[in-house]
């Protein structure tokens, strides 16, 4: 499992963990039942104090996307209901509040953001289509 932290990103690294974590299941990279990697295993490979991963894969586990098994480790759930589109949805929700949330901070109206999204997909489309 593949996780990199941003120190300039001024988002939690805890969060950063859930948030990659999250990705990689909802993109089909890691399955349904596989083990992560061990706390202190995440904790060396990134340089970071253990508890920080603790409480990545505690924030993971109330979210219902890990389980935690005494004397073997930690586990992407096997909940269907965490299924990785349901994931993948919950994921592009979260992004879309964000952007709407910085879009209303800055001034912009709901249509204005819609137009622009709007726009960026015609144009990605049209790109994929060259």
């Amino acid at each position: 499992m593949y996780i990199v932290l941003d120190n300039q990103s001024g988002e939690a690294f805890y969060r950063q963990i859930v948030e990659q974590v999250k990705y990689l299941v909802a993109s089909g990279q890691v399955k349904p039942g596989e083990k992560l990697p061990s706390i202190r295993e995440l904790a060396g490979q990134l340089s970071i104090n253990p508890r920080t991963v603790v409480k990545a894969y505690e924030q993971l586990r109330s979210e219902g996307l890990a389980v935690m098994r005494q004397g073997q480790g930690v586990f992407v759930t096997e909940n269907r209901a965490v299924s990785p589109s349901g994931l993948r949805q919950s994921q592009i929700e979260e992004m879309a509040k964000r952007m709407f949330a910085e879009g209303r901070r800055i001034g912009a109206s709901k249509e204005e953001i819609m137009n622009i999204i709007k726009q960026v997909a015609k144009r990605i489309e049209e790109k994929s289509n060259e």
